[in-house]
Parts: C-alpha cells; structure tokens; sequence
C-alpha cells in the first residue's frame, strides 16, 4: 500500500503522527522514500494484542463524529482525508489499531467538534454538531450575561435571585456566578430538547425551539 504526501499534509499534523506514518507496518513501505522500520506497536501487536473489532468500531464512531461535527469547517481538507485514510488502514490492518487509533485522536482532538468528542467525562446523548452549537452558545450567553450583571449588578444583584431549590446565598455573587448559571441552564435545556426530539441539534433548529403557541388561561 502506497501514500503520498504533500508538504501541506505533512505541516498539517504533527511530528508523532508523521513518525507514526514513517515506521507503521504495512501502513507506509516505501511510500516516501521506501525507507520500513517497524516499532514497537508492531512487535507488541504480533504478540496478539491487537484491538478488536468493537473496540475499534468506536475509535471510527468517535473520529467520524468529529468529522461529521466539524460544522464551521475548521478542520483542513488535507488533515480530514489523513484522519478518514488512516482509519481505512485500521480497518485493513488490526495489527495497526492500537497506534493508528492515537494518531487519529492527537490530529482531531485539538478542533472544536473534537474537543466536544474527545472531552472527559459523560458526553450525554449530544452528536458532536449539536455541541459545537451548545459550546459557541454558552460562551455568547456567558459573555453577555457577565456584561449585563456588571454594567446593573446594584439592581441585579439584590433583585435577580438564584431558583427557590439553590443551596447556598439565595444572591449571585458577582458577574461569573451569575454568568455559570445561566450558562449551565442553556447546557441542560439543550439536552432536554434533544432528547425529547424538539431540536435537530442544529444552529438553524434552534428556532424552532423558540416558536411556541401560547395560550392564556380563563379565568
């Protein structure tokens, strides 16, 4: 199997992934100047310990959700082909999954569908496009909702007060408490959406969230 690399592809990752691309059997012999140096990923994968096929079936789930994710095109076409070749090599090769599967991580990780993707912790039942969404619009809210409490916070403070149910001072403390809270709340209410299907978990769906019959009670 032969690749080859422009120099814009080979700037657009980085020196792990160009070394990995170098020394990974049978993933490049000869493909840039027919140089094949096995590594240790190699040797040990030889031994039998090569990822299975559930395992590596979400190594793909996750990347190709970076990738479908990538709604602002942020990640470079020659560094999005490298990922999708990359993982096309796992599948024909199992005794390359282990390492291919952390050079597709460290080229994605970095952009914003990937940092919603490859994030620690419990990611809901939120695709990557619909975080991206949820990320840029907690960090609008956060932003306005810190400008507004400081520029009235001798009215907003005593007079905004925190929900019924909330430990603590029933107060904001200052802009950034306030700000984490509403923030928090938009994060919540997204996934509440999703999950009852009211929202597609695109920008554009987002509206549909906002149009709502409004009916007034008989008294």
């Amino acid at each position: 199997m032969f690749f080859i690399l422009t120099y814009r592809q080979l700037t657009s990752i980085n020196y792990h992934t160009i070394w990995f691309l170098l020394c990974q059997e049978p993933l490049i012999y000869g493909a840039i100047w027919g140089y094949y140096a096995p590594n240790r990923h190699t040797r040990r994968n030889k031994l039998g310990d090569n990822m299975d096929d559930v395992n590596w079936e979400s190594v793909k789930m996750k990347a190709n959700s970076v990738i479908d994710g990538d709604i602002d095109g942020a990640i470079p076409s020659d560094v999005r082909s490298l990922a999708e070749m990359l993982l096309q090599t796992g599948d024909n090769n199992p005794a390359q999954r282990e390492p291919l599967s952390g050079s597709v991580k460290a080229m994605l990780k970095d952009f914003p569908s990937g940092k919603v993707v490859y994030r620690r912790g419990n990611q809901g039942l939120l695709p990557a496009a619909a975080g991206v969404v949820v990320d840029s619009a907690a960090e609008i809210i956060r932003e306005a909702a810190h400008h507004f409490f400081t520029t009235t916070q001798q009215y907003s403070q005593p007079l905004l007060r925190k929900h019924g149910k909330s430990k603590g001072s029933p107060v904001y403390a200052d802009a950034d408490e306030y700000a984490a809270g509403l923030v928090k709340k938009a994060r919540d209410n997204a996934r509440e959406l999703f999950k009852a299907g009211e929202w597609d978990g695109s920008l554009e769906g987002l509206a549909d969230c906002a149009d709502y019959t409004f009916t007034e009670e008989e008294e």
